[in-house]
């Protein structure tokens, strides 16, 4: 179902507020979606380090592929390959 909305000869009116407003808010979610992914990304190098390094320091075997199991599903979740953790 499609909201009615107000228009006046076929065209909206935007005020300067909103006007304004919207690309300075496009950016800011854009800013903090790259500081995210680059966060996941960080996160699961550290997650990928931790888990080879297990597998070389003889290490458990469970707790190390953990790990590596773990970094790739970071990374996944960086790149949007399986659904986001928030709404």
């Amino acid at each position: 179902m499609v909201p009615d909305i107000e228009t006046d000869g076929g065209t909206t009116e935007m005020s300067r507020d909103e006007n304004i407003e919207m690309p300075r808010n496009a950016v800011k979610n854009g800013v903090l979606d790259a500081i995210g992914t680059v966060a996941l990304l960080g996160f699961s190098l550290l997650a990928l380090f931790i888990g080879i390094r297990g597998f070389f320091i003889d290490s458990s075997m469970a707790i190390s592929g953990g790990f590596v199991i773990a970094s790739c599903l970071l990374a996944a979740a960086a790149f949007n390959l399986i659904p986001p953790f928030r709404d």
